[in-house]
């Protein structure tokens, strides 16, 4: 197949516009037989194409007249028929073998169920179609099966009906009265397990609720039910948009390439994301399924009823989405901790991904595989973009701009800049600079340098912007970047601003409105130099450059109104304080520690007025992906024997601290799924790991016990996770008994493979190496494969040791995987993307690994587009 570039700047609009379509499913062991009838008009001159990949065409009429094999071409991608009438039905019939549709898109097989996947370009492997978001069309679907088999048939939309054939199989009718693109069609046929609800929408509709799970399963459903109940209100609450259909329905499946799936009324999701109860499901399970949940549903308005023109402009769905559901996860737990959490996978994913080769603007101009599309540049920078909008122009400004929106544009396939212009509009904004945000890559940096003049009472506050070469932009137009700030008074109290360039939007937040390379920001009337607090809440998706004083950062740590700068400085002053400590590993140096530093988180420990949450946000040191962004130079273990010492002074130091954090939290309400009770264990299991850093048998014995007497998976995996990343006495024994108590359930088997792929000790590759061979480990298996080898490869110690054939191994597993399930093997090569920073011997075995698979004729489109770009 010719792997060739597409780009933004060809597209056109469909030459052919389908009205309505009906889709006869004929399903069976060892083959499907599928009829699609479609009318189809055309709007522009020229022959019809229709997308198609791995069919068997059994037949092609139009206007009821089987063509001739002369009338048409096929090729590996596409069906083309050079004359057609004006306006005519279509009607083609394939067949397919979903037992053996290992790529997990189109129509396929897991565990005897049959289910879809066709996002981005799974439906052109079940019919011959226009596979593109621009042509929406009407769909009706039956579903014929054996009833014993498949007493389950689901699609889009609403039942219309079920007829028994009387012939041991049954057909389902099912129409969808909403018109989509065939990206958001779907369909399930197995035996299920069912909880059923009901949700009354605010003007009275009573909507039928249905999760659907593996027989036996069905009652971990139910706060995947209860979150469904939340996301709906909230939804009506928060931005006016009622559920619009009779039924809205949600499957649980084990083979699953993402998380979830948003197919109009019938979402399909990955088991791990729905499946949860206390014994199973850690307190972070809980809280993705929330989100999760509620991020499909927000789909049905932001991605199904306003959709994509093209699929560059994919961020129009899922950056707003992903704000939609991280504003919903904020209102339901603690805006100021979930604002933390955000903002720290952004950094050690999507900031990572912007200064690696793989760089991509939120609205890319090419790719090679749209399946790559499905990026954190795409979802969370997307976000953060939504997000300065809602900053610039207010909470009620945005719900203004929102509802124009979807007054607009309902029903339509549209752009980036129409929802731009649907948000600075009502609310008399040029946006015009401000859509730089969506076609320039990289990471912007902005540096801070203050100046207070005490003669004149002014302080100064001097902004530079720049933005680092991304491939194929070596060069950047200023952004337009706002930035939340304060000044404080020495006692931390919020100054009143007297500066003529500082904008208040509709919420009363202070902005510095960045859209010059430099700018100044005058503040007048000052008795005394202020504090400066910057980028609150992260108002910006930028990095920082900012030498301000140790003092200022510990005073801020402790004073700052914002709770995301007080967390922030504590960062910071921990990344200071690493990168001397990785300068001194490097050299083979003593390494010194900062007995400040070390004081503050004593004092934080014992700060008994702090949220423990938000304590448990504080104790926490730069991660090493963060590391990895900030140090010229990927040095892996230089980086863990840093970390490992710091964590280890500070457990030292405040050893009895802990213990009474540790004695006060456990134990209380095990079962509890309130948000303020996952604080508390969060802080708990956090003093907890870094008292295992003592590496004492005591403390192991405490880890040990909390493992046998955990009465939530929480606990329990905290203990096992400590334990594997161990050398002590319990370890195998605790291992064991996970295993022995779980290995039936694919779901929570996962998190064993994870503890084990995570871990720091010497030995973890030949781990890894051994549990590929494992009984319970399936390479076909999405999941199996993200719980071991993905988590594996984000595992820098390991992954980067240079002790080891890490590197060697993981290509072997990509070619491996990349014939079977090329979207899964594309997941894998991210682990690559730090390879320009690995010192040359290191970089020298990473690239001819890399050369290694891109070597390979048949590698696919996916990873090969990934792992090019490594080498360029």
């Amino acid at each position: 197949m010719k792997q060739e570039k597409i780009y933004l700047k060809d597209y056109k609009s469909p030459a052919f516009t389908v009205d309505s379509i009906n889709l006869d499913f004929n399903l069976n062991e060892d083959f499907c037989r599928v009829v699609a009838k479609s009318q189809v008009r055309r709007t522009h001159l020229g022959e019809m194409r229709l997308n198609g990949e791995e069919l068997k065409l059994v037949s092609i009429k139009i206007n009821g007249q089987q063509l001739n094999a002369d009338q048409y071409q096929i090729t590996e991608e596409e069906l083309i028929v050079p004359s057609v009438p004006d306006s005519f039905t279509l009607e083609i019939e394939t067949e397919l073998q979903p037992q053996n549709n290992t790529s997990l898109e189109g129509l396929y097989k897991s565990n005897g169920i049959f289910c879809t996947q066709c996002e981005a370009q799974g439906f052109r492997k079940i019919t011959y179609f226009f596979d593109r978001p621009d042509v929406m069309t009407s769909y009706s679907v039956t579903i014929e099966a054996d009833k014993k088999r498949y007493p389950v048939l689901l699609s889009n939309g609403d039942r219309i009906k079920m007829e028994d054939l009387g012939n041991g199989r049954q057909k389902a009718y099912w129409q969808d009265p909403h018109k989509k693109p065939c990206y958001l069609f779907a369909l399930v046929a197995g035996d299920l397990g069912v909880i059923r609800d009901t949700f009354t929408t605010v003007n009275g509709r009573k909507v039928n609720l249905e999760v659907y799970a593996a027989h036996g399963k069905q009652e971990r459903c139910q706060h995947a039910m209860e979150s469904l109940h939340k996301s709906m209100k909230w939804d009506e609450e928060v931005f006016g948009l009622e559920y619009d259909l009779n039924d809205y329905m949600i499957v649980a499946i084990d083979d699953f390439n993402a998380g979830a799936m948003e197919n109009k009324g019938l979402n399909i999701f990955n088991s791990r994301l729905v499946l949860a109860d206390s014994n199973s499901a850690t307190d972070v399970d809980f809280h993705n399924i929330e989100s999760v949940v509620a991020h499909e549903y927000f789909h049905n308005y932001t991605g199904n009823r306003v959709t994509l023109r093209d699929w560059f402009q994919l961020s129009l769905k899922e950056g707003l989405t992903v704000f939609r559901d991280q504003e919903f996860s904020a209102d339901m737990t603690d805006r100021g901790v979930q604002r933390i959490e955000d903002v720290d996978a952004l950094r050690a994913g999507q900031f990572a991904e912007d200064a690696g080769p793989n760089s991509h603007p939120v609205r890319p101009e090419s790719c090679m595989a749209v399946d790559n599309f499905f990026t954190m540049t795409i979802y969370e920078k997307g976000s953060e973009v939504i997000r300065m909008m809602q900053t610039i122009v207010g909470r009620k400004g945005f719900r203004k701009g929102m509802d124009e929106y979807f007054k607009r544009h309902d029903g339509q396939a549209v752009t980036t800049e129409d929802f731009a212009a649907a948000i600075s509009n009502p609310n008399n904004k040029d946006f015009t600079q401000f859509r730089r945000w969506y076609n320039q890559s990289g990471t912007p940096v902005v540096a801070v340098q203050e100046k207070f003049d005490a003669d004149k009472g002014e302080f100064h506050v001097a902004l530079e912007q720049s933005c680092p070469p991304t491939p194929g932009q070596p060069t950047k137009e200023p952004f337009h970047i706002p930035l939340m700030m304060g000044l404080l008074d020495k006692s931390g109290k919020e100054l009143s601003l007297n500066c003529d360039k500082i904008t208040v939007n509709t919420d009363g937040k202070n902005l510095m409105e960045l859209k010059e390379q430099k700018e100044t920001f005058v503040f007048k009337g000052l008795k005394e130099r202020p504090v400066l607090s910057i980028l609150r809440e992260f108002s910006a998706p930028v990095n920082l450059r900012w030498e301000a004083s140790e003092n200022d950062l510990y005073f801020l740590m402790e004073k700052d109104t914002d709770s995301f700068n007080r967390r922030e400085m504590a960062q910071k002053l921990g990344l200071r304080l690493f990168k001397k400590m990785i300068q001194q590993a490097r050299a083979k140096e003593t390494m010194t520690l900062d007995p400040r530093f070390i004081s503050t988180m004593t004092s934080i420990l014992e700060d008994q007025a702090m949220d423990p949450a938000f304590k448990a946000k504080m104790l926490q040191l730069p991660s090493y992906a963060v590391l990895a962004q900030e140090e010229a130079v990927l040095d892996a273990e230089a980086f863990y024997k840093a970390r490992t010492a710091l964590r280890k002074e500070i457990a030292t130091a405040n050893r009895n601290q802990l213990l009474n954090i540790y004695k006060k939290f456990h134990g209380v309400e095990p079962k509890s799924r309130d948000p303020k009770v996952f604080g508390h264990r969060s802080l708990k299991n956090q003093a907890l790991a870094y008292l295992a850093e003592l590496h004492d048998p005591e403390i192991m014995d405490i880890v040990n016990k909390q493992y046998w007497e955990a009465q939530n998976m929480t606990d329990r995996m905290t203990a096992m996770s400590l334990l594997a990343d161990s050398d002590s006495a319990h370890r195998e024994k605790v291992l064991a008994d996970f295993y022995a108590n779980w290995k039936d359930d694919s779901v929570v088997i996962n998190k064993w493979f994870t503890a084990q792929a995570t871990t720091h000790r010497q030995q973890t590759l030949e781990d890894v190496k051994a549990l590929t061979k494992h009984p319970a480990f399936n390479i076909t298996n999405p999941n199996n494969v993200y719980s071991l080898l993905r988590a594996f490869g984000a595992n820098l110690v390991r992954f980067n040791d240079p002790n080891t054939n890490a590197y060697e191994f993981y290509a072997d597993k990509i070619l491996e995987i990349d014939p079977k399930n090329p979207q899964v093997a594309a997941r894998l090569c991210a682990a690559f993307n730090f390879v320009s920073k690995l010192e040359p011997a290191m970089k020298e075995k990473a690239l001819t690994q890399i050369k290694r698979m891109v070597a390979v004729e048949s590698l696919s489109k996916n990873s090969r587009e990934l792992l090019q770009s490594a080498l360029t």
